[in-house]
């Protein structure tokens, strides 16, 4: 899985250096070899909320096609970075969804299972195979609010990423958020 969304990385971001993706296969190779099976979750959490963190449900919102307000409640996982969550009033979070909530076919789900979607991020491990986490959705908190919530235990921090999880999730982030624009637009650009 993470050998295809390097591939996949390359492809929408060529300029990936290619020593640093041959070696990032050639560590993921040995983990097959060896018979291991890569962990993107810690087996206990980070001391403090992280960037990366799942937590338990919480309310989301987004607007309609027609202007009404949809709202929900979902596991979340923390966008934004430690240092802003530590130093600043507003925490992003988006939607970690039960994958009967995806509405794709059995190919879009296999595509949102190999990670090849980029509105998605999936984690295989027993604890999150029916969840996956929805980067479409950003919602925007107060950081006491959060904070509060997990204190008086209202919120409960799930799962920390583990450092190739935490690796795995600022790649999708980026691909999600900063991957290559078209030529067309780009060529609009020029002044």
């Amino acid at each position: 899985m993470i050998s295809e969304l390097l591939d996949f990385v390359d492809s929408v971001l060529p300029s990936v250096d290619s020593a640093a993706k041959n070696k990032a296969q050639a560590a993921i190779a040995q983990f097959v070899q060896e018979g291991k099976q890569i962990k993107y979750l810690l087996s206990s959490k980070l001391s403090e909320l992280s960037q990366g963190d799942i937590i338990s449900e919480i309310p989301f919102s987004y607007f309609k096609e027609d202007g009404s307000q949809h709202n929900f409640k979902a596991r979340g996982l923390v966008v934004s970075t430690s240092c802003h969550i530590d130093q600043k009033d507003l925490i992003n979070i988006v939607p970690v969804l039960p994958m009967k909530f995806f509405t794709g076919d059995s190919n879009a789900k296999r595509d949102l299972q190999e990670n090849r979607v980029f509105d998605y991020m999936y984690f295989p491990e027993n604890e999150m195979q029916d969840y996956f986490v929805d980067f479409s959705k950003v919602n925007t908190y107060n950081r006491t609010l959060i904070m509060k919530g997990i204190e008086t235990e209202k919120i409960e921090r799930l799962f920390s990423l583990s450092q190739i999880g935490f690796y795995f999730f600022i790649i999708k982030l980026t691909v999600f958020f900063m991957r290559k624009e078209d030529a067309e637009t780009m060529n609009s650009r020029v002044s």
